[in-house]
């Protein structure tokens, strides 16, 4: 049994003449504050990944980064640079190839990809999800056997739920 935690990057920068093309944008700080919330609310329930995979996008790294010192992480982050534009199909052959030997897998990424494969999988209808968002599908499968609404829904959280 696997559990995946898709995870949308936290809040970046606005891009603008005066900042980083797109690949390069910063966390802002309601970004850096909001990565570091939802990672603590992973830490109180004991939540440790086997593996974290990131998009090589500057923001997507800091978000992992972010999540990997509040759980106190050992290992190295694995980025991978097709995460950052990667469409609906690639996405899920990326799934498909993870290692059988990960059990809890960590995966940061972009909209609209993350929430596209989230509600394929778990035949949910969320429709977006937010910054620092996490949806968490459990399989009972191998993931290179994964299908159309094959996964279920553990949680979805995200800052916006905790809000005054």
């Amino acid at each position: 049994m696997s559990k995946i935690y898709f995870i949308r990057h936290a809040k970046a920068v606005d891009e603008n003449k005066d900042t980083p093309k797109d690949f390069a944008r910063e966390l802002s700080g309601k970004g850096k504050d909001d990565a570091k919330f939802m990672a603590a609310r992973l830490k109180f329930y004991g939540v440790m990944p086997d593996v974290i995979f990131s998009s090589d996008a500057k923001r997507c790294e800091q978000t992992a980064k972010r999540f990997a010192d509040t759980l106190k992480f050992k290992e190295d982050i694995t980025l991978v640079h097709k995460l950052y534009d990667i469409n609906f199909e690639d996405f899920l052959k990326f799934v498909k190839n993870i290692k059988s030997k990960f059990r809890e897998i960590f995966i940061i990424s972009h909209n609209p990809a993350t929430t596209q494969i989230c509600e394929f999988l778990s035949d949910s209808s969320i429709d977006n999800i937010p910054t620092s968002g996490i949806f968490c599908i459990e399989f009972d499968c191998d993931l290179k056997d994964i299908s159309e609404g094959c996964g279920r829904v553990v949680f979805f959280d995200h800052p916006k739920k905790h809000q005054n």
